[in-house]
């Protein structure tokens, strides 16, 4: 399988802008832009260490909506559009349905949703929960969304956190039952466990794609039933000591990544320019 090949960008209020950015992207070939989401950034955060280790980097503060940025990317090119990821605890299920489902119908189908928890604990418990139920959550606003998606006529719900009494809901996706849902975790049986259970596949989160990782997914997919077989996205991180952009495309092929994201960091034109063409060159 040959991976399609997009970005994955840090664009903030500060960086290029976002419209000039995702044209940039369709002018070098490439077939998606994916946005990630931090609704604020607390200062006071005790328990929550940023995974790269040191200071936590002041764009986190900064990021755009993705919802609201992706619908102008999907509106002004014709590339697939995703999250990666979407904190989706932090937000009310009900409403965000509705919201994904207008923007996967609003892009003609084009929307990837990647979900998880997020590393900041801080950030999650100032939405009103605890963040030691933060994976429950974000499992059960899966299953409470694809209800909404799927169900032509009326949907009740009845779950740990959230309770839907009868009740309609549209537009419905483009997506039939929607949009794929992709979990962006670290490797590992939990996470694999996850995935199998109740999502489409598997953002690596900038881990380097290894062989033993994709056998064990595949293998929990197996054992849970599922037909056909998990999706995997590869995010690349070219950060030092990082293995060539080149190295990572063809160990996605082999190992039969269906999407690869280049990861784009933020910053003015000229720079984030230049991050896009090594992506461009490496695909050439």
């Amino acid at each position: 399988m040959t991976p399609t090949v997009g970005t994955f960008a840090d664009l903030t209020d500060q960086s290029m802008p976002l419209v000039a950015f995702a044209e940039a992207v369709v002018e070098r070939g490439l077939a998606s832009l994916f946005l990630n989401e931090h609704t604020h950034l607390p200062l006071d955060a005790p328990t929550s260490r940023f995974p790269p280790g040191g200071p936590i980097p002041e764009r986190y503060a900064r990021f755009w909506d993705p919802y609201i940025a992706l619908s102008f990317v999907a509106a002004s090119t014709p590339l697939e559009i995703g999250t990666a990821v979407s904190l989706i605890g932090e937000h009310d299920p009900i409403q965000l349905s509705h919201a994904v489902a207008s923007l996967d119908r609003l892009s003609g189908g084009r929307l990837v949703l990647g979900v998880g928890w997020g590393w900041h604990r801080e950030e999650f418990a100032d939405h009103g929960r605890s963040p030691r139920v933060r994976a429950r959550v974000v499992e059960e606003w899966v299953a409470l969304m694809r209800a909404l998606w799927r169900e032509e006529e009326v949907v009740s719900f009845s779950g740990e956190f959230v309770h839907l009494a009868p009740s309609r809901m549209w537009p419905k996706p483009a997506q039939r039952g929607g949009p794929p849902v992709l979990l962006g975790a670290p490797a590992g049986p939990r996470t694999f466990g996850r995935i199998a259970q109740w999502a489409d596949g598997w953002i690596t989160m900038g881990a380097e794609l290894a062989a033993s990782d994709v056998h064990a997914l595949r293998r929990a997919w197996e054992e849970a039933g599922r037909s056909g077989e998990p999706s995997v996205t590869v995010i690349h991180n070219p950060l030092p000591g990082a293995p060539p952009f080149a190295r990572t495309l063809d160990r996605a092929a082999e190992l039969g990544a269906g999407r690869v994201l280049y990861h784009v960091f933020d910053g003015d034109r000229d720079r984030m320019l230049r991050r896009l063409d090594r992506a461009t060159t490496a695909t050439i």
